[in-house]
C-alpha cells in the first residue's frame, strides 16, 4: 500500500501526539490535588449560575448558595378513607 501524504513527516505525526498525550498526563498527574480543586470551584460555581438563571427565569430574585439550598417542601398526605372490615364469620361445627 502507498501511503498518500504530502509531506514526509506526517508518518511522525502520531509519534509526536503520543509523546504529547503523555507529557500532558504527567503534568496533570503532578498537579492532580489543583485541578480537583479547579474542578469542584468551577463546578460549584456553575451550579450557582444555574440556579440564579432558574430563579431569574421564574420572577425570583433571591440568590441560593450551596448551604442555603431550599428546602424540600413537606406536603401534607391526604387521610386515607377507612376501609371496612369484614368480619367473616365461621359456622360453628357441633359435634
Amino acid at each position: 500500500m502507498k501511503n498518500n501524504t504530502n509531506f514526509k513527516g506526517a508518518n511522525m505525526l502520531p509519534f509526536i501526539a503520543g509523546i504529547a498525550a503523555g507529557a500532558l498526563a504527567v503534568v496533570a498527574w503532578s498537579k492532580k490535588d489543583e485541578l480537583k480543586d479547579l474542578a469542584t470551584n468551577s463546578l460549584n460555581r456553575g451550579k450557582e449560575l444555574a440556579l440564579s438563571g432558574l430563579d431569574e427565569l421564574k420572577g425570583t430574585r433571591k440568590r441560593r448558595t450551596r448551604k442555603s439550598e431550599p428546602k424540600e417542601a413537606v406536603v401534607a398526605k391526604k387521610p386515607r378513607k377507612k376501609r371496612a372490615v369484614k368480619k367473616v364469620v365461621t359456622p360453628e361445627i357441633e359435634g
